[in-house]
């Protein structure tokens, strides 16, 4: 995994298949934020407050990208890293400001994309 700060705090993965994972598990200093909210703050929750996030900033990444999370990691796949770089600057965001966060969570949730 390479670490490059284009996708800070996330990690660029590049498969043998040419194609690229961004994944992020960093979440212990934001599981809180997500309680308060009646949120697991886990990969899937994290799914929900990035596609939020890119639906207002970036909407046609969302069609470049494809979520693939689990309960313990956020993952997003996609045949280039440029997208990429999009939903980590996403992430960034809502890390680095944490207003950012819960506004998300909240959209998130009335939007119905957590579960």
């Amino acid at each position: 995994m390479a670490r490059d700060p284009d996708f800070d705090p996330c990690k660029l993965v590049e498969h043998d298949s040419g194609e690229y994972s961004l994944v992020f598990d960093d979440f212990d200093d934001y599981v809180d934020i997500f309680d308060e909210q009646g949120w697991l703050g886990n990969g899937y929750a994290w799914e929900g407050v990035v596609q939020v996030l890119l639906a207002e900033r970036s909407p046609e990444v969302l069609d470049q990208v494809e979520f693939d999370s689990e309960a313990d990691l956020f993952s997003v796949r996609a045949g280039d890293p440029e997208p990429l770089a999009e939903v980590a600057a996403a992430i960034r965001d809502a890390v680095v400001d944490l207003d950012v966060l819960a506004d998300a969570i909240t959209r998130a949730e009335e939007q119905g994309l957590l579960d």
